[in-house]
């Protein structure tokens, strides 16, 4: 959890404040391949990635797995089920072995209630999910196949190696084949 408080004092959480909110993290692990919040559920947790890599992903109409997105070590998911209590509509699974610091949905309303500093943390969370989600969006609509990946490894630093090359072309909207062309290429 040490990373934790690292991260919420370096984003503006006073370190008191934020061994506060500490007590209401549960640290809980999964292990690779395993599945951290199943489509059609909610588990009404957010969480913070202390170790590892987590995917987003749906299956679409035609069969095919489609990567939706990625976090990985201090960074939040399970974001959506703050947002709202409906079932969610896609999988997120560990692609690595992972150490998550699970809140409660409950625990960390009343957290953001009572603590300007930590609403401003979530709101600025919340905004870069936002704003990654609705660029991928336009990306996908004007650029081509190696800008997407190239905006891919801006988004993710240092996962490219980390990461099957299936999951990253299937972010970036191509073909394995047609991903490791650009990769030639570059």
């Amino acid at each position: 959890m040490d990373m934790l408080l690292r991260y919420l004092v370096e984003n503006g959480i006073g370190n008191d404040l934020a061994k506060g909110v500490l007590q209401h993290f549960q640290q809980k692990e999964y292990k690779k391949g395993s599945t951290i919040l199943d489509m059609g559920e909610n588990t009404f947790v957010v969480c913070f990635i202390i170790k590892g890599i987590a995917r987003g992903y749906y299956i679409n109409d035609n069969g095919q797995d489609i990567t939706k997105c990625f976090s990985a070590e201090n960074s939040w998911c399970c974001i959506y089920n703050m947002l709202h209590e409906t079932p969610s509509e896609f999988w997120i699974e560990a692609l690595e072995d992972c150490i998550l610091a699970e809140i409660s949905v409950d625990k960390l309303r009343k957290v953001l209630s009572s603590n300007i500093e930590f609403q401003a943390l979530f709101a600025k969370s919340c905004c870069e999910a936002f704003m990654d989600t609705d660029e991928k969006g336009v990306c996908f609509q004007r650029v081509q196949a190696k800008e997407r990946y190239l905006r891919f490894l801006e988004l993710y630093p240092n996962l490219e190696k980390r990461i099957k090359q299936e999951y990253i072309a299937s972010y970036v909207g191509i073909m394995p084949t047609s991903l490791s062309r650009i990769k030639r290429n570059l």
